[in-house]
């Protein structure tokens, strides 16, 4: 290998390695940019899950509440909220009207069985709105869990999409490495084969500098 053959290979060996320095950047950038959105997205959706999760979370609350797992006082409490909802007290209205009335038109308004009748009906009524809002309750707190578990299963693939992008970033920066030592051990070659045929040439019957000038050229 001749003189301008081993300049020849330094320059173009550092040529190259500033290409690749180059596109390991820019394959970064792009991992980068990638993950941002990424994340930007999970951040969106989160909040767009967040009504539901809260809701469900309000309406666990509810029914701990209104089957005193959360202690008799709130259960009782939960009651009296209940009897005295709007639902209940139309409910109980009209149910006790259409008892007085049959009542009324069998001349018997006031005796014991109407009494009885608007005290089952009393009892009838508060069971059917318990029961309606242990459904509604429990309807809200299934919709709640769902949104979690979406939101669960969006932030697992969240982390593997990153995952993969960080990994993407870490063989970018290997390949890099790895090509610009390969051009590094390639010129430190070139240079040591330079450095044997100068050897040889300047020994006596070697053929002189001239021909390290020549040589490969």
């Amino acid at each position: 290998m001749g003189l301008f053959s081993v300049v020849g290979s330094l320059i173009g060996g550092g040529k190259a390695k500033k290409a690749s320095k180059k596109a390991a950047k820019a394959q970064i950038a792009a991992l980068e940019k990638a993950i941002e959105e990424q994340r930007r997205q999970y951040d969106v959706t989160r909040a767009d899950f967040a009504p539901y999760r809260e809701t469900g979370a309000v309406a666990l609350g509810g029914l701990g509440d209104l089957t005193g797992l959360n202690g008799n006082v709130e259960q009782a409490g939960a009651i009296d909220q209940l009897k005295a909802s709007p639902f209940y007290q139309r409910l109980f209205a009209t149910g006790e009207e259409a008892v007085l009335q049959n009542a009324s038109a069998t001349g018997g308004i006031r005796g014991g069985n109407t009494q009885r009748g608007l005290a089952d009906f009393g009892a009838d009524t508060l069971m059917k709105t318990i029961q309606q809002q242990l459904a509604s309750l429990g309807g809200l707190a299934g919709m709640g869990m769902g949104a979690t578990g979406q939101g669960a299963q969006l932030g697992a693939g969240t982390a593997n999409a990153i995952g993969g992008f960080l990994q993407g970033q870490g063989n970018a920066k290997a390949t890099d490495y790895l090509t610009r030592g390969g051009i590094s051990q390639q010129n430190w070659n070139n240079i040591g084969s330079f450095a044997d045929q100068a050897a040889a040439a300047l020994m006596p019957g070697g053929g002189g500098f001239g021909s390290l000038i020549k040589g490969g050229f």
